[in-house]
């Protein structure tokens, strides 16, 4: 079911929980390994949000992923003390914003799945490793600008930020599973 939904007349979004938009997401972020881990940082007292880069490990059919961390890493702290996140990802050919909740799951037979020789490069003491954990977001919406050509999102893009073709949508959200 889709429908057309404007958070502003300056900026319309579509909005669909399309099985298809939802595979569009998959393969969108299946393709991209770097993501922008968005926490509110719980030594704050303002509540301000802070952004990390994380590999991902695994991006679900339904929106959710999984990345490895340290359990005493600060990223896991925020976690802890406050489990909505964001996690973008950007691409040539598109933009993906994940919002969902975050929790860490401590899986020693996930955790070795899910280990690879780049975790080596970043994470002490190999998968066996107590603190080394899996943070698994689990998305709520996916927020997406472009995915279909690289042409084709530079013109959508172009368009939107010059306000041209303002009633068009130039971004869809996906409700996610």
């Amino acid at each position: 079911m889709t429908e057309h939904h404007d958070t502003s007349p300056h900026d319309p979004v579509r909005v669909s929980d399309d099985p298809a938009e939802v595979a569009k997401v998959h393969e969108m972020i299946s393709g991209m390994d770097i993501a922008m881990l968005t926490t509110v940082d719980s030594s704050s007292s303002e509540g301000r949000l802070t952004s990390r880069p994380l590999s991902t490990q695994v991006a679900e059919d339904d929106g959710d992923v999984l990345f490895l961390v340290r359990s005493s890493s600060a990223a896991a702290a925020d976690v802890r003390a406050d489990p909505r996140v964001n996690v973008a990802y950007s691409s040539m050919k598109a933009w993906v914003s994940l919002a969902g909740t975050a929790s860490l799951v401590e899986d020693r037979a996930l955790v070795e799945q899910l280990w690879s020789k780049g975790a080596d490069m970043f994470m002490e003491g190999g998968s066996d490793n107590p603190d080394n954990v899996v943070l698994r977001v689990s998305a709520d919406t996916a927020h997406y600008w472009g995915g279909d050509s690289l042409l084709g999102t530079a013109v959508s893009t172009l368009r939107a930020v010059t306000g041209r073709d303002s009633d068009e949508p130039s971004s869809t959200v996906v409700e996610l599973p």
